[in-house]
């Protein structure tokens, strides 16, 4: 065994312990943690220190002998190397830090033991921890940095989807109207932030400008620009849509984003506008609602009126020019964690609907739906990631593609559509891991779960099902 010139004292329960303090970075009081689903009991999740992702481990939980309660003022998180990473264990107590004399000492001759000796301190007992013996590389699920590849645009996808007669709408709802805009012209879907700076003498249904990624971009009140009350700001449902066209944006504040979904163009009525620059070019009736479409035309006057033009340094025009290093995903609730799929995997967002159960099935089976002719399963998530399940009016399917087959997921609420930098990603080097990236974002305040759809249910499973 190594020289050890310090020991670290912790509590665990009633038993005290002890570390080399060598191991150890940093003594912390415990911050918020972002649970890994379906994770073994003692990766109690992940934290982000220093930009970085760090597994969080409950030391007692490893070595049997109950949890730690992260609620107590006491408890604390250790940070320590681990083969390169830095690795987080949660202790009930620190309690102080002595020298350490080798006459105090009995070692325990076992290369693979947690408790590799016995310190006598002050006429009890302190069990001597080797953390590589506690942490080892089949235990954890390991993050690192990493880069991605460009996206096709959006037009590329439109043109190589399968189903040539439909398009695609974000649908949306104010003051119990429905809309939909092209998504096509929707880059992003984002909450509404806190800050909306105030711009004197503006349009009456400008809201301000926000800062978006180094770049300025307007706000519009939708229900203004259409003759409503204006959108609560404050409600938890408002979102707001990016919208872009060719280099320029602006922002529309919508009450409530209902879902995405690709509709026949056959469904769609125009309304042959003669002027051509009406706010609604058509209308589309499902089985529930009339929704007014807006006219595109419309929508690019607008940006191209309202885009804010500024001037940026080197360094972001750079960044904007080589942009392959961005993702696109769809961010989703449930429960109070957030997780998201890679937009190319998703087909369409949808209002929750009437599923049909399947006898025989597994309890995260929630049924099935038929969407437009097809018959689609549906996995609750939230029981799947061993979550409570409850559906509500904000409760949405996310319907995707695993290889060939369609799958629809029950989540709680879609959030955010987004693109993300790849320098707020963190992927695991696990190829076969449910958690396939950690996005951390406002300084690590928000931390999303990126999960691989393939490894939440196999296309094996999904064939099963259709023969039931």
């Amino acid at each position: 065994m190594k020289k050890i010139d310090t020991i670290l004292q912790i509590r665990l329960g009633d038993e005290f312990f002890g570390i080399d303090s060598d191991n150890s970075n940093q003594i912390l009081r415990v911050p918020v943690i972002t649970s890994i689903p379906l994770a073994n009991q003692w990766l109690k999740g992940i934290i982000v220190l220093n930009g970085k992702i760090v597994p969080v481990l409950d030391l007692k939980d490893i070595l049997g002998i109950g949890s730690v309660d992260v609620s107590k003022q006491e408890s604390r998180v250790i940070t320590i190397n681990f083969d390169g990473d830095e690795i987080a264990i949660l202790v009930d107590e620190v309690i102080d830090a002595f020298a350490f004399k080798d006459s105090n000492f009995e070692e325990m001759i076992s290369e693979d033991s947690f408790i590799v000796g016995f310190y006598k301190q002050n006429d009890f007992l302190i069990q001597l921890i080797e953390p590589q013996n506690v942490i080892n590389s089949e235990m954890i699920e390991n993050f690192s940095p990493i880069e991605v590849e460009r996206l096709s645009d959006k037009e590329k996808d439109a043109e190589n989807r399968a189903d040539a007669d439909t398009k695609r709408y974000l649908f949306f709802k104010s003051k119990n109207e429905y809309f939909a805009v092209d998504i096509e012209l929707v880059a992003e879907l984002i909450f509404v932030p806190n800050e909306i700076t105030p711009i004197v003498g503006g349009d009456s249904s400008n809201l301000g400008a926000i800062t978006l990624r180094e770049e300025v971009i307007d706000v519009f009140d939708f229900n203004l620009l259409f003759g409503f009350d204006s959108v609560d700001l404050k409600n938890d449902k408002s979102r707001i849509l990016i919208l872009k066209d060719e280099d320029k944006k602006i922002a529309l504040c919508v009450e409530y984003v209902e879902e995405i979904k690709d509709i026949l163009v056959n469904d769609i009525e125009s309304l042959n506008n003669s002027i051509g620059e009406e706010k609604i070019e058509s209308l589309y009736k499902d089985s529930k609602n009339i929704v007014s479409i807006v006219s595109n035309l419309y929508l690019r006057n607008l940006i191209d009126k309202f885009c804010v033009t500024t001037t940026k340094d080197e360094e972001v025009q750079k960044r904007e020019k080589g942009s392959e290093n961005m993702r696109e995903l769809v961010v989703f609730a449930i429960d109070k964690e957030e997780f998201a799929f890679d937009i190319e995997g998703v087909q369409e967002i949808i209002t929750y609907q009437e599923v049909t159960p399947l006898p025989d099935s597994d309890e995260y089976i929630e049924g099935v739906i038929n969407l437009r002719g097809a018959i689609i399963p549906v996995v609750n998530l939230p029981k799947k990631l061993d979550f409570d399940s409850k559906i509500e009016d904000k409760s949405k399917i996310v319907v995707c593609m695993i290889e060939e087959e369609k799958v629809g997921f029950l989540v709680d609420d879609v959030n955010d559509i987004m693109f993300i930098e790849d320098k707020f990603v963190a992927l695991s080097k696990k190829l076969d891991s449910l958690v396939k990236s950690t996005i951390s974002l406002e300084d690590g305040k928000r931390v999303i779960l990126e999960l691989r759809l393939g490894k939440i249910i196999s296309v094996e499973d999904l064939l099963s099902l259709k023969e039931q």
